[in-house]
């Protein structure tokens, strides 16, 4: 088929978008419909650009453009200007381009095309409105979730609390059981709460994916130890087959697998009345650095029918109606078990017939890590699900009342019923108790008190915990005061537990407080003189000013000299902090070790005690064939670092040698 120029003016003339051609002169030659329509309907033909309806600036911004094109032959593609055409507001992608000879050497003019995109910016816009929108939503529900995971919790943990301390005074039988079923009451629904809050994060996608190296056979032991007692109160038979072909050391997240296991294990038991739960793990696949593993949990149970089987996996949906109350839940395990079974880039399928019981296997891939040694492996602790009071200490060794002594602790808790709770728990090992409803109250306690331990909740009214334990640490390194063991009491650990550890707390533990996690804290923040054996804290402890300045004043003496090294500790250690979080983040403990060991020397000489001390810890530390203690002794030089350069800041801005 051939073109001729009559057949291509007419296909010009028809297309959709705003087309002209101008010549040298700037003076329009050709056009279509859709252009001489956008101008009103006069025709431009002959015309330039100060004839058509154009306001003054427009018709200067065309020209502009037109003669950069026909002086340096480049063009202007796709860009976006607002316009008014057949009076109307639109938003136009403008292209113009040089038209050239049939000698392709002169420039005898120029094509534009005009692209209407108004309605393309206004669906742009209204995703971006609509993202913002969902933003402040999810910000807005990240708000409530956390106000509710505090608002019931904390109440909660305060009607445990007396009901513990009801059931351990009393002698009568009829209130210990009373305060027992509350007791038991309270922590099913608090079971329940957690349940439900941990169904929408894992809905969202707001539980963090880790991959590590980790001993597979460990975490899933855990778990079988874990529901033992289950299975023999119901008298169960619970087997547990492991595959000794499976690498002893795997890369994937621990936590996810762990949970799949925990759910359909719970699952088995809670829906067998008599029989057998078996759990299977074999080696599925293996091939170069890629290891399929094949989890399965069978049971003798009462089934899922067939047309059920695929409703099992939606969110809160439950073959049972809780109202009917035979079997408890919320319908939220097995949607769980899914998510993270899909966040692992596995596959889970269910074989079952009614009251023929039921098996769950999942197919799990993995990586083989290239070195099978303990090499960066960390023990995987049993998960908390809001069951679990521990502290982050190891373990424990008793501790009588008669050792402590009269020593105070301050209890910052906005609850009453909660810090009642609480201060009848502590009272029980002879310490007197100071309670603060809030921040502000804290802070007039210490100025006034020596406290040997502070308990403190994240949540306060006036404060955020967390904001609070920084301006205690900050207030003790300005005033070179010794620091005081900070713990803080949480509804909600896992979330928030590194961010109290970076603001000074020592350890984070969960709501209530129990008679058994004080002995804890007891035996790991009190120092035990009688003790031949310290607890890692106690081993670790650093005490005294974080900077003596008397002693900088002997080594250095001239005033000039202390302020230059005060710049200089400032700048060193500020750069220091950055790559040890790099190094940390690395898993670079080399890297770590070289700077502790940089700044032992240097802290000697700026009497930054504290800091030497950090320093000495984790390179003899380091030198050890153990490394369990080294993410504690990276906290520890961390924090002793910041200390630091506080303190110096501080003293350039008020002090005068």
């Amino acid at each position: 088929m051939q073109i001729n120029s009559r057949l291509l003016v007419r296909i010009i003339k028809n297309l959709p978008n705003y087309i002209f051609v101008k010549d040298s002169n700037l003076v329009y030659q050709l056009c279509n419909h859709n252009f001489v329509t956008a101008i009103g309907g006069s025709n431009p033909i002959g015309k330039n650009d100060y004839e058509l309806p154009w306001d003054k600036n427009s018709v200067m911004q065309y020209q502009q453009e037109d003669k950069y094109i026909l002086s340096t032959g480049k063009s202007i593609l796709n860009k976006e200007v607002p316009m008014y055409l057949a009076e109307k507001k639109k938003i136009l992608s403008v292209s113009k381009v040089p038209i050239y000879d049939i000698e392709h050497q002169h420039i005898i003019g120029i094509l534009g095309v005009y692209v209407d995109i108004t309605e393309k910016k206004k669906a742009e816009k209204a995703i971006i409105q609509a993202k913002e929108a969902a933003e402040v939503a999810n910000q807005a529900k990240t708000e409530f979730l956390e106000n509710m995971r505090h608002d019931i919790r904390t109440p909660l943990s305060g009607i445990i609390g007396c009901a513990e301390l009801l059931q351990s005074k009393t002698n009568d039988l009829t209130i210990s059981e009373y305060a027992n079923d509350l007791v038991k009451s309270s922590h099913a629904l608090l079971d329940f709460h957690n349940n439900v809050l941990e169904g929408i994060q894992v809905a969202t996608g707001e539980i963090p994916f880790v991959k590590k190296k980790f001993d597979l056979r460990q975490p899933l032991e855990e778990i079988i130890n874990l529901n033992k007692s289950l299975a023999a109160e119901k008298q169960l038979i619970l087997q547990f087959h492991y595959d000794e072909r499976i690498p002893q050391y795997v890369m994937g997240d621990p936590v996810r697998v762990q949970r799949i296991l925990l759910e359909l294990l719970s699952n088995a038991l809670t829906f067998t009345k008599k029989g057998q739960v078996t759990v299977n793990i074999a080696l599925k696949k293996k091939e170069s650095r890629e290891v399929i593993v094949e989890l399965s949990v069978s049971d003798t149970g009462m089934g899922i029918p067939k047309d059920k089987q695929e409703e099992i996996f939606i969110r809160f949906k439950r073959l049972t109606p809780s109202y009917k109350g035979i079997y408890k839940g919320l319908g939220l395990g097995l949607t769980t078990v899914k998510q993270f079974v899909d966040d692992l880039d596995g596959e889970i399928y269910v074989e079952s017939e009614l009251d023929h019981g039921a098996t769950f296997t999942c197919f799990i891939p993995f990586q083989e890590p290239l070195v099978m040694d303990e090499t960066t492996v960390e023990e995987i602790p049993l998960p908390d699900y809001g069951k679990s009071n521990k502290a982050v200490t190891t373990r424990v060794t008793p501790i009588s009342s008669e050792e402590i002594g009269n020593s105070k602790i301050l209890l910052v808790e906005d609850n009453v019923l909660a810090a009642k709770a609480a201060a009848g728990v502590l009272s029980e090992f002879n310490y007197t108790i100071d309670i603060a409803p809030d921040g502000k109250t804290a802070m007039e306690r210490l100025q006034k008190n020596v406290y040997q331990l502070i308990l403190m909740d994240i949540g306060l009214p006036d404060t955020d915990g967390i904001a609070l334990a920084h301006c205690i640490r900050l207030n003790q390194w300005k005033k070179n005061h010794a620091t005081i063991p900070i713990v803080g009491l949480t509804a909600h650990i896992g979330e928030r537990k590194q961010e109290c550890l970076d603001a000074g707390m020592n350890a984070v533990i969960h709501k209530p407080l129990k008679k058994e996690t004080v002995q804890e804290l007891l035996t790991t923040f009190m120092q035990n003189e009688s003790s031949d054996e310290p607890t890692a804290s106690t081993r670790f402890m650093i005490k005294g000013a974080v900077i003596d300045f008397d002693e900088i004043k002997k080594i250095l003496r001239d005033e000039k000299v202390i302020e230059e090294c005060q710049q200089l500790m400032i700048t060193g250690l500020s750069e220091d902090l950055v790559k040890l979080a790099a190094g940390y983040q690395s898993e670079d403990w080399e890297s770590i070790q070289a700077t502790a060991h940089k700044w032992q020397g240097g802290a000697v000489y700026y009497g930054a005690k504290r800091l030497e001390q950090a320093c000495k810890n984790f390179n003899e530390y380091w030198s050890t064939s153990k490394k369990e203690y080294l993410k504690t002794l990276y906290h520890q030089l961390v924090q002793e670092m910041e200390a630091v350069v506080e303190v110096c800041c501080y003293k350039r801005s008020v002090v005068t040698f």
